[in-house]
C-alpha cells in the first residue's frame, strides 16, 4: 500500500543564517564584555535553589563571592582556595591534587564551580573534596557540558566536558548513588549563544529556562558526604 503524506526530505526549509554565518564569535570572552555570561546564569540559579546548603564552615574557590551572597550570616567560617599565590583573596594556597596540602573534615560546604574541567586527574580531586568535608558535609559542584577553550589555562590546560551520565560515574566513586543529585541546564540556541558569546541580558527568559535534556550547557552536582 502506497504511504501518504510522507515528508519529502528533499524539501527542507532553508535556514537564514542572519548573523552565525561568520568564523568569529560575537565575543571571546564568554560575553563577560556585553554583559552577564550564561552559565553564570545557570550557576546562580543552581546555588539559590540550594542556598540552605551554604552555610557553617564553607569553602570557595579563588573568591568568596557565593558563599557572602547565597550564605550569609548563615557562614560561621569562609576559607578561599587557589593554587595562585598571588590570589589575595585566598586564605588557603594549595593544589586539589595534593591531599597533603588540604585539611581533613573541615568544611560543611564546598562550592566548586567551573574548576574540574582544567584539573587533569580529577578523580584524586574529588577524593580530595570528599575528605575535606565533615560527615553530612554537601558538595555544590558546576562543570561545562559545552564550552570554549579556558581562556585561563588555554588549550593546554583544558581537559574536559562533562554529562549528566559522566558525572554520575566519577562522582559515584566517592558519594554513595543516593547521596548524588545531578541536573542539567540549557537547549540547542542556549548553547549556541554561550559558544558565540552572546550575553543573558540579550536572551529572554523563556528561553533561558527552558530545559531540553539532550543539549545541556552545564551539569550541576548536589553531593552530600555519608555519615
Amino acid at each position: 500500500m502506497k504511504q501518504k503524506n510522507l515528508p519529502d526530505k528533499r524539501k527542507k526549509r532553508r535556514i537564514q543564517w542572519g548573523d552565525l554565518r561568520k568564523i568569529i564569535p560575537v565575543s571571546r570572552n564568554y560575553g563577560f564584555d556585553r554583559g552577564t555570561p550564561i552559565d553564570r546564569y545557570y550557576i546562580e540559579k543552581f546555588l539559590k535553589e540550594n542556598k540552605a546548603d551554604i552555610k557553617g564552615s564553607v569553602l570557595e574557590i579563588q573568591n568568596r563571592r557565593y558563599t557572602r551572597r547565597f550564605g550569609g550570616r548563615k557562614v560561621s567560617c569562609s576559607d578561599v582556595l587557589d593554587i595562585d599565590r598571588s590570589n589575595k583573596l585566598a586564605t588557603i594556597y594549595a593544589d586539589l591534587r595534593n591531599t597533603n596540602a588540604l585539611p581533613k573534615e573541615r568544611y560543611d560546604c564546598i562550592i566548586l564551580t567551573q574548576t574540574l574541567h582544567i584539573i587533569d586527574n580529577y578523580d584524586v580531586t574529588i577524593k580530595n573534596i570528599y575528605r575535606m568535608l565533615n560527615k553530612n558535609g554537601i558538595l555544590l559542584c558546576t562543570l561545562p557540558s559545552v564550552s570554549r577553550i579556558d581562556y585561563l589555562t588555554g588549550e593546554e590546560g583544558d581537559f574536559w566536558r562533562f554529562t549528566k551520565a559522566s558525572a554520575r560515574y566519577i562522582f559515584k566513586k566517592h558519594f554513595t548513588k543516593d547521596k548524588l543529585q545531578i541536573q542539567t541546564y540549557g537547549n540547542v540556541f542556549i548553547d549556541i549563544c554561550f559558544l558565540e558569546g552572546v550575553s543573558v541580558e540579550e536572551i529572554d527568559s523563556e528561553e533561558l529556562d527552558y530545559y531540553d535534556k539532550y543539549f545541556p550547557l552545564i551539569v550541576c552536582v548536589r553531593a552530600v558526604k555519608r555519615r
